[in-house]
């Protein structure tokens, strides 16, 4: 007998899903409710504001890796087809012209919901809080000093993940080891950094600087908010808070994005189109998901 493979392992897990889902909506609790598929826990966070809590239950997968499959089972399970979509980063998608084919998956307008709640209301909020004054073109800044870091990413995915090979770690790195809120980052320190992290140096497929100049110009003047992962943005605007302040301030990580979730106000958010495409999928599908 042959020992299991990783992928022998990961085949089964959008099955062992969709079981956990059929159980989970035979609970009485649960009788006529929607289940929204989420990555992570920031993703509970967010749009646990927005939708209605008596008719939806938040579920998180901890990965993005295995949504597509599970809807793709979920569409034709008799008990789920109706009452399960998912909420999934679009991350590089667009840029990369992915299209799953699923109508109860849905994509965020943006990279993620990071950078969908990046707007003129959250930057005032942020850098008021930060700095005590008013600053403008902090977003636009960090995202442009952090593009080489964002192109690296796009590489591991479009040339490494999606070509079949172990990816790079990015897991807990901190944007603070290339960026220092004011200078752009530049490729070699980004690949310097990334490659001593996770032990990343073992993958004989990590790139080098041709490798990024070759990514580049297959995409070039990516539109930034779909290019660059709002994480990466949050941990550049605190370090470029710090610089513009010359010292350490109060607004952290987890400061900067709640001031970018509550920036982010009810009628924002019904004129994303990730909003009006689940609403028009809960009409045709007389299902209730986001509050009134």
């Amino acid at each position: 007998m042959g020992v299991s493979t990783v992928t022998d392992f990961e085949s089964t897990i959008p099955g062992v899903k969709v079981t956990e889902l059929r159980q989970l909506l035979s609970h009485e609790a649960n009788e006529g409710k929607t289940v929204i598929l989420v990555e992570g826990a920031d993703d509970r966070s967010f749009y646990v504001h927005y939708v209605s809590e008596p008719h939806v239950v938040i579920s998180v997968l901890n990965s993005c890796h295995f949504m597509p499959d599970i809807l793709r089972r979920a569409k034709t399970d008799r008990v789920l087809s109706e009452r399960v979509i998912g909420v999934k980063d679009a991350d590089f998608d667009r840029i990369l012209g992915k299209d799953y084919h699923l109508d109860n998956l849905f994509l965020t307008d943006t990279h993620d919901w990071e950078t969908m709640t990046q707007t003129p209301e959250s930057e005032r909020n942020v850098t008021i809080e930060a700095l005590g004054r008013t600053e403008t073109g902090v977003f636009t800044k960090v995202m442009d000093d952090l593009k080489n870091y964002s192109y690296l990413k796009l590489y591991n995915m479009a040339e490494i993940c999606n070509k079949g090979k172990e990816g790079i770690s990015f897991r807990d790195f901190s944007i603070s080891k290339i960026y220092d809120g004011q200078d752009e980052c530049e490729v070699a320190k980004c690949l310097s950094a990334v490659k001593g992290h996770n032990n990343n140096a073992r993958l004989a497929h990590f790139p080098g600087e041709d490798e990024i100049k070759a990514v580049k110009i297959a995409h070039p003047n990516p539109d930034p908010l779909q290019f660059t992962c709002g994480h990466d943005v949050i941990q550049g605007v605190v370090q470029r808070m710090i610089h513009l302040k010359g010292a350490s301030t109060d607004v952290g990580v987890k400061e900067t994005a709640r001031i970018f979730r509550t920036s982010f106000t009810k009628d924002m958010f019904q004129s994303t189109r990730l909003y009006q495409d689940i609403a028009s999928w809960s009409l045709a599908h007389h299902a209730v998901v986001w509050a009134a």
